[in-house]
């Protein structure tokens, strides 16, 4: 109130004043017609200064408050306006408003403006005026109406002047008498302390007024008092009193409890629906008072009022139906919580309960809770000790919250978190939440939080938060970072400002643009070598995220993953892809080279073995032919790179052809280069193709020897190997298994990094040239592939080089490999030979040197004129001879088509390039025979006799 004690003060004042005015207009003026004109003055500005503060305390709180001054307001106001056309009688015609005049109906209006006052809604948030309360107010006004018309104005039609005045003091008292018992209730009524603070004061005003009204009404009854008398003091008194009250009202809190008197009681109900139907009874009582000729007066202003009441009542069920239905979905919400939801009256019993209560509690069902005193609901729970603090926390704050391990009758217990609030009609509102899930869930946070901490120290890498920047502040490293870098965290975070020190130059510009990107908000991410403590190099993979903080220092956090092993082993991938790609190349040119060398070696072998050559011609084809020889023999090592060689794998003891290796190898060697041979007793066996296997131990040998031109060590060694996941992690394209091991080693001159990479690609040599053709390590590469293994080497500049060569271990026995000879060549041979070549050279040659064998040949271009010629030929067939790469479909789908028709043809296949049509993995099959281009005529015919002499498959 200390804002508003100004304004009481300037308003006690101007009161005093007006009633100090008063005396001295009634002391000095008296009745004259200047007293008359002050009298009258003061009284309609006491009014309208009334209806000021009235409108002024309206504007200190919405809803009920608001609506109520507004209507006391227009009361007051009401008044005074009445009092200017008294004044205006009074004054102007010296004469009192005559009976019946409006004049003294308007003075009955602001009796009217309270009673609106009283019918208002006390919940009311707004200040609108709702339909209710309209029709209200519309019933107010037709029953004041006929209180004037049928109660006054009509019976003083044939009353006289004295007569009048009685009954216009008569109605005056009885309507006064009637307000003052409504305000009266409506006081005691009051569902909260501000509306009984208004009505009291209410009540207050309507007794001071009503009494001296009706004091100053019984006087005119028998004397006229005309304005200039102590009299006016009866109409400006309350008024002034009704602005002092305005002025120092002041809207009260709610109470902190939050009591509130219910209103839904029996007799309250019965109270309201009383007061609505007041007003229709009264006026069905006045239009019953009238005569039959105000009959459609009263039967108009009575059907008004009915239909007002119905249409009030109505409203009244509407809303009921509309708070039952809205009653209904609180209660079905409350139903399916999972919260429990417990509601307790003034006494302390149960009056609601909801399902997920009773399962907390223990109870079959909710109703099982309902009627039950709380002491007797909770009957399993410890609750003497919270009683007392539970009570005190509800009358000083009006809730309490806290956790509890409610217990069952079963005797099992649950944790809940519970909140007790108290309701405005004293009753509590209990409101439990299971915390089991919270527990649980907390529980699993804990776990891991734990099992993060213990991955972060433990997990191979480096976790971090620092300042974004090249030159940011670190504030954490994690552990590992020595075991990693070599720094302890003390000493990488006394540096970390410096950091970019440790980065590769190289890969510096990386680092700067990921600290860029991750300066637009996106994640930073980069790899790049850092220079470890001791020296050496190692690669990292950061990977870091901004963390929202500070705009002047954002933070990242972090993690440095050692991916040093991960970049050999794409080192090393890289390296194997390129050279599958080379040996794809290096196999398809081998194809074509092989047709064109078997036409050059078979032509020039033809030529020498012509009588009468003259000798100078004979040496030139003598040179052909060694050169031919020499192209045949590179075409076979790029075959062999490119695992694209026919391979006859046998089961090997690697022991019996080192041995029988050595003293061959021995002889290679230079004195001044001392050779050792050390193999292991009880070794494994392995299934490849012998002589494979010895131009690989050879190739090996010869270039150890070449790496040790001034002399030095050269081992040969076998022994027994178990490659494990381990060893498969760090060489990407082993697989773990069993294997049988052959080492050659020497202590030359090494090799780097950037020799290593390059080492097994065909025509790369170190050496000078005309001293190798750069085959010999490719020959070996592709040797051990299409045997299945594995070529690792290790070699450092000035420490020698070590290539190991892995085989897979069999379990088999050895075989032993047939001599080989050459079956007896018939005089004259009278065999049927069909050949199909579709190079047109080839197969000339083919047919010449059959034809001059004496084989009748029949020769086709594709394999639908040879499957022509086969069908139509009427002889015996005894010899398929097929190229197996030909338009069309292979010799491999012709010899079965063929063999179909014809079942003792015996077939041999040629090819210079395979392509794994013939072959699985390169290796022949079992009693397949094949003859591998480029070949000689006498190759030919030992081959072609070779093949008849066996007897056909069936």
């Amino acid at each position: 109130m200390p804002p508003f004690r100004p304004l009481l003060r300037a308003v006690l004042f101007l009161a005093l004043s007006v009633i100090v005015l008063h005396g001295l207009v009634v002391v000095y003026l008296g009745t004259t017609l200047f007293g008359s004109i002050l009298g009258n003055a003061l009284q309609i500005f006491s009014s309208f200064f009334a209806a000021a503060m009235c409108f002024r305390a309206s504007e200190k709180n919405p809803g009920f408050t608001q609506a109520f001054w507004v209507l006391v307001g227009c009361g007051m106001g009401m008044w005074g306006i009445a009092n200017l056309g008294w004044a205006y009688y009074e004054i102007g015609w010296h004469i009192e408003p005559p009976v019946g005049s409006l004049i003294r109906f308007l003075f009955d209006t602001n009796g009217m403006f309270l009673v609106m006052a009283m019918f208002l809604n006390q919940d009311k948030r707004d200040s609108n005026v709702d339909l209710a309360e309209l029709l209200d107010f519309m019933q107010i006004g037709i029953l004041f109406f006929l209180i004037y018309f049928g109660a006054y104005y009509l019976p003083t039609m044939s009353l006289g002047h004295a007569e009048a005045l009685a009954r216009e003091y008569q109605v005056i008292t009885l309507e006064t008498l009637g307000i003052f018992v409504l305000v009266l209730l409506q006081w005691f009524r009051s569902a909260t302390p501000q509306a009984r603070r208004l009505f009291g004061g209410l009540t207050a005003f309507v007794l001071l007024y009503g009494s001296l009204s009706a004091l100053v009404a019984r006087v005119q009854i028998t004397q006229e008092t005309p304005t200039g008398t102590w009299f006016d003091l009866a109409w400006s008194f309350p008024l002034l009193c009704a602005a002092i009250w305005a002025a120092a009202w002041q809207p009260q809190p709610a109470p902190a409890d939050g009591k509130r008197k219910s209103n839904r009681t029996l007799s309250e109900i019965l109270i309201n629906n009383t007061m609505f139907s007041f007003a229709p009874m009264i006026i069905l009582i006045q239009v019953a008072q009238m005569g039959p000729d105000q009959k459609l007066i009263r039967f108009s202003l009575l059907g008004l009022s009915f239909g007002c009441y119905g249409v009030r009542i109505a409203l009244a069920q509407y809303r009921q139906q509309q708070d039952q239905e809205t009653m209904r979905r609180q209660t079905l919400a409350m139903d399916s919580s999972i919260e429990g939801i417990g509601i307790l009256n003034e006494k302390g019993i149960h009056v609601y309960a909801n399902t997920a209560l009773a399962s907390m509690l223990g109870f079959e069902s909710a109703q099982a809770i309902v009627g039950k005193h709380w002491q007797v609901a909770y009957a399993f729970q410890v609750t003497k000790q919270l009683e007392a603090t539970v009570n005190m926390a509800l009358e000083k704050e009006g809730k309490w919250s806290g956790s509890l391990h409610l217990k069952r009758p079963g005797g099992s217990g649950i944790p809940v978190e519970m909140q007790v609030s108290r309701m405005p009609d004293g009753g509590t509102v209990c409101v439990c939440r299971d915390l089991s899930e919270h527990h649980k869930s907390e529980q699993l946070r804990a776990e891991a939080e734990t099992k993060y901490r213990m991955l972060v120290e433990q997990v191979n890498a480096i976790t971090y938060i620092a300042e974004i920047g090249i030159k940011g502040k670190w504030y954490y490293v994690s552990p590992q970072v020595e075991a990693i870098l070599g720094y302890t965290p003390e000493e990488w975070l006394s540096t970390a400002t410096d950091w970019d020190l440790h980065v590769h130059p190289d890969d510096l510009p990386a680092v700067v643009a990921a600290e860029e990107q991750s300066l637009r908000g996106l994640p930073f991410q980069a790899e790049f070598r850092v220079r470890r403590k001791d020296g050496r190099e190692v690669w990292l993979s950061d990977t870091a995220v901004i963390v929202k903080g500070s705009d002047a220092h954002p933070v990242m956090e972090g993690i440095l993953v050692d991916i040093t092993e991960r970049k050999a082993l794409e080192t090393q991938l890289q390296q194997s892809r390129k050279m599958e790609a080379v040996g794809r190349l290096a196999g398809g040119i081998a194809h074509d080279f092989n047709n064109l060398l078997t036409i050059i070696t078979g032509y020039t072998e033809l030529a020498l073995n012509r009588p009468q050559l003259p000798q100078e011609v004979r040496g030139d084809i003598e040179r052909i032919e060694n050169a031919s020889g020499r192209a045949a023999a590179l075409v076979r090592q790029l075959l062999a790179f490119s695992r694209k060689q026919v391979l006859q794998p046998k089961i090997l003891d690697l022991n019996k052809i080192v041995l029988n290796l050595d003293a061959l190898l021995r002889r290679l060697m230079d004195e001044r280069i001392e050779m050792l041979t050390r193999i292991k007793e009880d070794l494994g066996k392995v299934k490849a193709d012998p002589a494979q296997i010895e131009q690989a131990i050879m190739n090996l040998v010869v270039n150890a020897r070449d790496a040790m031109p001034g002399g030095g060590r050269l081992v040969v060694e076998t022994s027994n190997a178990t490659l494990d996941a381990s060893y498969a992690v760090d060489h990407a394209t082993v697989k773990p298994g069993r294997y049988v091991m052959l080492a050659v080693s020497d202590n030359g001159a090494g090799m780097d990094a950037q020799t290593l990479a390059h080492i097994f690609e065909p025509f790369f040599t170190t050496k000078e040239s005309g001293r190798g053709t750069g085959l010999g390590l490719s020959t070996v590469y592709g040797i051990v592939k299409q045997s299945g293994g594995y070529i690792w080497v290790y070699s450092e500049p000035g420490k020698g080089t070590s290539f190991k060569v892995y085989l897979p271990r069999v379990d088999d026995q050895p075989e032993d490999v047939p001599a080989t000879h050459q079956s007896p060549q018939k005089q004259a041979a009278r065999e049927t030979i069909l050949v199909v070549e579709d190079e047109e050279a080839v197969r000339e040659l083919i047919q010449t040197v059959l034809r001059e064998k004496g084989y009748e040949v029949l020769v086709s271009r594709d394999p639908t004129e040879a499957e022509r010629t086969a069908s139509q030929f009427q002889g015996e067939i005894h010899l398929l001879l097929t190229d197996m790469v030909m338009p069309g479909i292979s010799g491999r789908e012709l010899a079965t088509r063929i063999s179909a028709r014809r079942r003792d043809i015996h077939v041999l296949y040629m090819s210079g390039y395979t392509d794994n049509v013939i072959t699985s993995g390169g290796m022949l099959e079992h009693g397949l025979a094949f003859l591998q281009k480029p070949f000689s005529p006498g190759t030919l015919a030992q081959k072609v006799r070779e093949v008849l002499d066996q007897t056909p498959a069936t």
